[in-house]
């Protein structure tokens, strides 16, 4: 899936920025969502996600790791998980040959053991291929993710954004962003996926960067 079609402004550091229209959609789109923008009008997505596991593999089990637990928790074991195989990523084949007791010593539950254990099952055998999965537009990319045990659209649209840098993905299955639109747009809590998803809908083609604004209003 390509971007928007569209100028992009360039920086001061000569880097061009792939976000400027997007800017200008969102803060026309809505009134909460242009406060936002003019609050930090160079907020930058790309930028935020800078140090998190860029490549797919990586990206796909730091999301299956944090399943139901903040990003700094998913990132502690995934430290543990690269220090038991010498301080680096395992590969597909290693991380299938680690046993379930081993990942639960390093804190994950049993049942993303064996998430992981399907995912590099997939890797291994073929049934998922990362390369035809760039080339994938976002929704068929999902349903190939979501074929792997334990992988909703939580996971699926982490990967999409932090991996694959989409610009339209909107991960309203992320009980973070629910509980921020909740706030911004003062609906009665809790917000389900669908409300959530309807507020979104004003976004397209940058639902990436309005996610980003609303995540940056959260306390780290």
């Amino acid at each position: 899936m390509s971007n928007p079609p569209g100028p992009s402004r360039r920086r001061a550091s000569g880097r061009v920025d792939r976000w400027a229209r997007g800017r200008r959609l969102l803060r026309a789109a809505d009134a909460r969502m242009k406060q936002l923008v003019d609050a930090q009008p160079e907020l930058d997505p790309d930028r935020l996600l800078d140090g998190l596991p860029s490549d797919l593999w990586g990206a796909l089990v730091l999301q299956v790791i944090g399943q139901q637990l903040s990003l700094a928790a998913a990132a502690v074991i995934l430290g543990r998980l690269e220090a038991l195989h010498g301080g680096r990523m395992p590969t597909p084949a290693e991380l299938l040959a680690t046993d379930a007791e081993m990942l639960r010593s390093i804190g994950m539950s049993y049942a993303k053991a064996a998430y992981l254990h399907d995912l590099a099952a997939r890797l291994e055998d073929g049934r998922l291929d990362l390369d035809r999965l760039r080339t994938l537009d976002d929704d068929a990319a999902r349903v190939a993710l979501t074929e792997v045990k334990g992988v909703g659209r939580f996971t699926a649209d982490g990967v999409l954004m932090l991996s694959l840098r989409r610009p339209d993905v909107w991960p309203a299955a992320d009980l973070a962003l629910r509980r921020v639109v909740e706030r911004v747009w003062e609906l009665d809590p809790p917000a389900s996926i669908e409300q959530v998803d309807a507020i979104g809908e004003r976004f397209r083609p940058w639902r990436t960067l309005a996610a980003a604004y609303l995540y940056s209003t959260v306390e780290p």
